[in-house]
């Protein structure tokens, strides 16, 4: 079902100098501490301010454009359906959201000055909800047939989510991200445009804390899905924007959950790794029993819907359905913003059937800055089916495999990679000796 197309209900009156026509709030009573009919809110012309003509209310002329960002903030852009002649006005702006920031007000007419704003009050409209009215002093220049707003308000965000449900051979799976958008700007917002931006922007003076109460706020309020209208993406400015391809609307206090994009079936490997960091300036007495943790490996080539979108970060759920059909919660794993085709590596848990044990069965040093140990690290798997548990070393300092018993894959200048494999029911057992000269 494509999101209604609404309008934006934003009224306005605009005062003469030293006169204004009588004007109720959006919700239909008087906000708190409303002057007398007649009187501008700031009561008074600014300094200097021309005589102006008489303007009749008019209508919003567009549905609003909103860019909403992760933290805690949107910028909003509308515009409004008036004929200004050349002249000053003080225009009263009713409908805004309650954490619309008053001192971030800005006119996109190029032929209009916002001289300033006052009387920002609050207020709770008996049918459309909260809202807040500010008054504004234009200046304007030369004739607008539209008035064209924009400004920030706090208390909008979203965030990223997938699911991946795994095929039971554990070579495919089907993705599907969703973008989850939270509303407590205080205002509705019918048939908008929607844009998110992922990336963190620089916000002087705002503070992670409350950044992140928002965020832990929005995953705890209650979903509710969209019929997946389309989303596209574009890079700007070294951030990525993700525009809703429907106009959505967006109630007060709402969280609005989407599908972004997603793939009905992509390449996917079952993986084994056992990864540890060790001090091998030191002698270990004992053997160590440690976990071996599973995950998938998610291909994204390009020409495929997920591989051809950078993927911004979030959550990733991982299902599969068990031997009776239903689906079951393999783990939850997390992903950083993800460029175009790269792969994906999540993990699901500690893998419950591979068991390794890690002994270090020599150690010297043949100089003083120079350690040798020798490792033994035997790997059981009690599972019914074949697996390759990749051993990954991580090593500081000058190093030197010495020898070893499967060949190692230097990965970069700090790790080296072993693939063992290991039979059902089985065991398998890497040793290798390693000097580090420190």
């Amino acid at each position: 079902m494509r999101a209604a197309l609404l309008a934006t209900i934003v009224a306005l009156t605009v005062v003469l100098a030293g006169q204004a026509t009588a004007g109720q709030p959006a919700g239909g009573q008087p906000f708190a501490g409303q002057p007398a009919a007649g009187q501008p809110t700031a009561g008074q012309p600014f300094a200097g301010q021309p005589a102006a003509g008489r303007l009749a209310a008019g209508q919003v002329a567009a549905a609003p454009s909103l860019t909403i960002y992760t933290q805690n903030l949107a910028l909003v852009r509308t515009g409004l359906d008036r004929i200004l002649e050349p002249g000053a006005y003080t225009v009263r702006v009713d409908g805004l959201p309650t954490n619309f920031q008053q001192d971030t007000l800005m006119i996109l007419n190029p032929e209009v000055t916002l001289l300033g704003t006052h009387g920002f009050v609050t207020y709770q409209g008996a049918t459309t909800g909260p809202g807040a009215s500010v008054n504004i002093d234009l200046d304007v220049a030369a004739r607008v047939d539209e008035l064209s707003l924009a400004f920030l308000t706090g208390g909008m965000g979203w965030s990223t989510s997938y699911a991946m449900v795994v095929a039971p051979d554990d070579a495919s799976a089907r993705v599907d991200g969703y973008a989850t958008i939270l509303n407590n700007s205080g205002a509705r917002f019918d048939g908008a445009e929607i844009q998110l931006l992922a990336g963190t922007i620089n916000q002087a003076g705002v503070s992670g804390g409350r950044v992140r109460a928002m965020m832990d706020e929005m995953r705890a309020v209650s979903e509710l899905v969209a019929q997946a209208p389309a989303m596209t993406e574009a890079g700007f400015a070294g951030y990525h924007l993700y525009t809703v391809s429907e106009p959505l609307s967006l109630l007060a206090g709402e969280s609005r959950r989407i599908r972004m994009w997603g793939a009905e079936s992509v390449a996917t490997t079952k993986e084994y790794l056992l990864a540890q960091a060790f001090n091998y300036y030191q002698q270990y007495p004992e053997p160590m029993v440690q976990p071996v943790t599973a995950r998938y490996r998610v291909d994204r080539p390009a020409g495929t819907e997920l591989g051809d979108v950078p993927l911004p970060a979030g959550q990733v759920r991982i299902f599969q359905a068990d031997d009776a059909g239903r689906l079951q919660l393999l783990g939850i794993a997390a992903i950083a913003n993800t460029p175009k085709e790269q792969e994906l590596y999540l993990t699901t848990g500690h893998a419950f059937d591979i068991i390794a044990t890690r002994t270090q069965t020599d150690y010297s040093r043949p100089q003083s800055n120079v350690h040798e140990s020798e490792w033994r690290v035997e790997l059981t798997n009690e599972s019914d089916e074949d697996v390759t548990v990749q051993v990954l070393e991580r090593l500081a300092g000058d190093w030197t495999i010495l020898q070893s018993s499967h060949t190692p894959e230097q990965l970069s200048a700090g790790a080296v990679l072993f693939r063992v494999e290991v039979p059902a029911g089985g065991e398998a057992t890497l040793t290798y000796r390693v000097s580090v000269r420190s």
